[in-house]
């Protein structure tokens, strides 16, 4: 049994490594939809006055379970696409990998609906912590570009956590709380997609 299991392991490493490179020319056009996802749904909050406490929680939250429809199409498209499995072994281990955290900012949303006294900046900060944490579980089963991601939302979360406390910064507030998830879930995925297309361009003639 133990003989079994240790070949097992190996076989699903082996797997996830050969796979490493796959997931990283995958997630060049995820992180591109994403990150556009992101900056125009901040856009779109500030133009249209939907700033303050009593909308953020909601309107991320439906932004959110947008993005991760999109996602999944794309997702699928591609696998289709290469002829491939869509919900296979290594990808089902990545999505348990993320799968905590991201449940965890799910409750953490539904919990900020159902408090009188709100706090955006406070929620945008866990959220961008939670997140980085989720990238950095899935970082085992990729090349070492998305575990420095990860580290970068959660420090960008932490310092937004600490300064929000600082009074002097007036321009930290319920009402530009959009601006920071556009900059964090919407150009820091960008510019990570852009690279990952540059950087890719010359092996897809292999």
């Amino acid at each position: 049994m133990n003989a079994n299991w240790a070949e097992e392991n190996l076989k699903t490493i082996r797997s996830l490594m050969e796979q490493a490179q796959v997931y990283r020319r995958a997630m060049a056009p995820l992180a591109i939809q994403v990150g556009t996802v992101g900056v125009a749904a901040a856009g779109l909050a500030q133009a249209a006055g939907w700033v303050g406490p009593v909308y953020f929680a909601g309107y991320w939250l439906g932004v959110a379970v947008a993005s991760a429809l999109a996602a999944l199409i794309l997702v699928r498209r591609q696998a289709l696409k290469s002829d491939e499995k869509f919900w296979s072994p290594p990808t089902r281990r990545v999505a348990q990998a993320m799968l905590p955290m991201l449940a965890t900012g799910l409750g953490l949303g539904l919990f900020e609906l159902l408090q009188e006294s709100k706090d955006s900046i406070r929620l945008t900060a866990f959220w961008l912590i939670l997140y980085g944490g989720a990238l950095h579980a899935a970082g085992f089963f990729m090349r070492r570009g998305i575990k420095l991601l990860g580290w970068l939302y959660m420090v960008f979360g932490l310092v937004l956590l600490f300064i929000s406390k600082v009074e002097s910064l007036t321009f930290i507030n319920e009402h530009t709380t959009h601006w920071f998830m556009g900059l964090g879930f919407g150009v820091f995925n960008l510019a990570y997609g852009v690279y990952l297309k540059l950087t890719l361009e010359p092996l897809e003639t292999e």
